[in-house]
């Protein structure tokens, strides 16, 4: 399609709506604004025109988008990942074992584990320090790798067996290596095959619908146990390197934990509960809400806040990983 600079504004509208028309009938919703946004750009750039201010354009792609629900990547849950970790064996699995720590620990999208080189990773005795660079978004960030031995699981070992494996004549830098009977090559792993990683550890553990277990499925369970974790959206977006606060908001409220949370609070269950208890209390106008997260809080203790010279007493009893947030509203005259 060629907008030509001599057609006027009107025929120039009633031509990308028509384009639009026909596209919608083969592309999803999410395609549509895909293409919206491509071509609002290319039309910027090369004929000075402002196709987002086409309205009628843009009131036809959201009705497009009415009922549309894009397919996210599935999540793996604690359990089936410990699964995995405790029972598959390292003679055919180990790379993959090694690729599922580092995209869980770090929030890591199947092309930053493609590019991951050895430089990146650096043995610290108790801990592997991760860096991650040249991401989607730009924004360079860093992990760590715990030596844990939860469930009988160490972490740090078996990231170490594989790094012990790496043949001296590898000629490149890539971290990831293949990886055939209990033995690694010299081959680098493409990015493809990272996006099919999260599909065989599905597989393996006979998860239904094994195909929805996309590329993206580290990043989604990485950010998903740390909002069930009840930390909060600053420490969500560093850990993912997320800018907008929005997408973190999006996990939370889709975390279990926080929806038993509030699922306690309606039924009168969150107060005294000591991990999963969000509560309120309104004190002359100040709001003190008290909720589940990382922090931890010991029992029996009061908070004292002098406003004014006036006294305000919260008891806290038997609460434990809990976050104060204090609302001071300053055009009260009666503080």
């Amino acid at each position: 399609m060629v907008l030509s600079a001599k057609i006027g504004k009107c025929q120039r509208r009633c031509f990308t709506c028509v384009f639009f028309a026909e596209k919608s009938k083969t592309l999803s919703s999410s395609t549509l604004w895909a293409h919206y946004s491509m071509l609002k750009t290319m039309l910027n750039v090369k004929r000075n025109i402002d196709v987002s201010k086409f309205y009628k354009l843009s009131a036809f792609l959201k009705r497009k988008s009415e009922g549309y629900k894009p397919k996210n990547a599935k999540v793996l849950t604690l359990d089936q990942i410990d699964k995995f970790l405790l029972e598959v064996p390292d003679k055919d699995f180990l790379m993959i074992k090694v690729a599922l720590i580092f995209g869980v620990a770090g929030a890591c999208r199947g092309k930053e584990l493609h590019q991951l080189t050895i430089s990146d990773v650096t043995d610290m005795d108790h801990t592997l320090l991760v860096n991650v660079r040249n991401t989607k978004n730009n924004v360079d960030r860093n992990f760590i790798i715990n030596n844990s031995n939860k469930n009988g699981i160490d972490l740090i070992e078996v990231c170490r067996k594989y790094m012990a494996l790496r043949k001296p004549e590898t000629t490149h830098s890539r971290f990831f290596v293949r990886y055939e009977k209990s033995q690694c090559t010299v081959q680098a792993i493409g990015k493809n095959t990272f996006g099919k990683i999260p599909q065989k550890v599905a597989e393996y553990l006979n998860l239904p619908n094994s195909t929805l277990y996309t590329g993206h499925c580290f990043r989604r369970t990485s950010a998903s146990l740390l909002a069930d974790s009840g930390a909060s959206i600053d420490v969500w977006k560093r850990h993912g390197g997320w800018k907008s606060a929005s997408v973190a908001e999006g996990y939370i409220e889709n975390s279990i934990n926080t929806k038993k949370i509030v699922a306690d609070s309606i039924f009168g269950l969150g107060v005294g509960n000591s991990t999963e208890s969000a509560s309120a209390h309104q004190v002359s106008g100040s709001a003190v809400s008290a909720s589940s997260a990382s922090s931890t809080s010991s029992k029996n203790n009061i908070l004292q806040n002098t406003i004014d010279g006036a006294n305000r007493l919260l008891n806290i009893v038997n609460c434990s990983n809990v976050n104060i947030h204090v609302n001071i509203n300053t055009n009260n005259k009666d503080l």
